[in-house]
């Protein structure tokens, strides 16, 4: 895997190239500054497959040089971990609202460092396999013509939405939050409770498409500094916010609702799609909550599903298959 690591302390450098040779991540490239990155970027042959970026660096910080990486088409996917000092909140947010996908604070555990860039592996691994089957010609016509190729449990991406976390780099937002500023924050879930209808009713990639619309009126509602959210499947959306900065709205289900009948969503054959959103409870972690734990996603969850599988909608039955369990049953991939 071919690495980029960009610090201005050059010791640290020398570390992170000792820590990635030990873990079998030999090939790295060094930058002492984000113009000097930016350089080697437009100039390799190859493209990289993973950054390492410190924050505080004189002229451009670690968070402007992962907003600049992020606008190069090559990059918008690839996993960018920072690696700094700076483990207050506002850096971990902005860090996240710029594009990073984890976050590592120094003094760095070599360990855990070399876990964090195999995940990372893991993603590119991933994401190239996405690339080379998207390119096939089968592929693209079964996106076009045959049944849904996403499982209505997965969690899906949304690329260009303000605020959208892709699933697991929102896990590991959470994480981070664990390991500082965590009982500031609280998390609750948006249920889609027709989602079956909706999924129903897709063929190839048009599911995919309703979901980002959805997610782009959530993020029109959600106004708040610090908010992020993320789509965990099964027509469930996930936020977490600041109980000290933002203001969730009440009604928010209705006003999300609201702005999609406004935006005019459509099925496939012209008919108008409506959506009907439920709203959980926030859930915060309790005061002894294990650092690193992902337990206020699935208290999130699972509060959704049971008001869900409570209510008396006369359109659709409940699902008995609810989230909470399914994710209880995925093996966690981070980044």
């Amino acid at each position: 895997m071919k690495i980029l690591a960009v610090d201005d302390d050059e010791f640290i450098l020398e570390l992170l190239e000792a820590a990635m040779a030990s873990a079998g991540y030999p090939d790295m490239t060094t930058a002492s500054s984000g113009a000097q990155a930016l350089d080697i970027v437009a100039n390799s042959a190859e493209p990289f497959d993973c950054f390492l970026f410190d924050i505080q660096m004189p002229e451009m910080d670690g968070i402007e040089l992962c907003s600049h990486i992020r606008q190069i088409e090559t990059y918008r996917k690839t996993p960018i971990l920072m690696i700094t000092a700076m483990s207050e909140r506002e850096y971990v947010d902005r860090a996240f609202a710029a594009g990073a996908t984890d976050y590592v604070t120094k003094p760095f555990d070599v360990l855990e460092l070399g876990t964090r860039v195999a995940m990372a592996e893991r993603l590119v691994n991933e994401i190239n396999k996405a690339r080379k089957r998207e390119q096939t010609l089968d592929v693209l016509t079964e996106k076009l013509v045959s049944g849904n190729i996403v499982s209505i449990t997965d969690p899906l991406d949304v690329d260009d939405v303000h605020g959208f976390l892709n699933y697991p780099t929102f896990e590991n937002y959470i994480l981070q939050l664990g390991r500082g500023n965590y009982f500031s924050s609280s998390v609750f879930a948006l249920k889609i409770t027709n989602i079956k209808a909706i999924y129903d009713r897709c063929k190839g990639s048009e599911f995919e498409f309703i979901i980002t619309d959805i997610a782009d009126a959530i993020s029109e509602n959600l106004k708040g500094e610090t908010c992020f959210f993320t789509y965990a499947g099964n027509g469930v959306f996930l936020c977490v916010f600041s109980r000290f900065k933002d203001l969730i709205q009440e009604d928010l289900p209705y006003l999300v609702q609201d702005t999609a009948l406004q935006m005019g969503l459509v099925f496939p054959d012209g008919s108008p799609l409506e959506i009907k959103l439920i709203q959980g409870e926030a859930k915060s972690p309790g005061v002894f909550a294990k650092p690193g734990s992902l337990s206020v996603l699935d208290d999130a969850i699972r509060d959704v599903e049971m008001r869900h599988a409570t209510r008396d909608d006369t359109d659709h039955k409940p699902q008995t298959s609810n989230l909470w369990n399914a994710r209880l049953g995925r093996k966690r991939f981070a980044l």
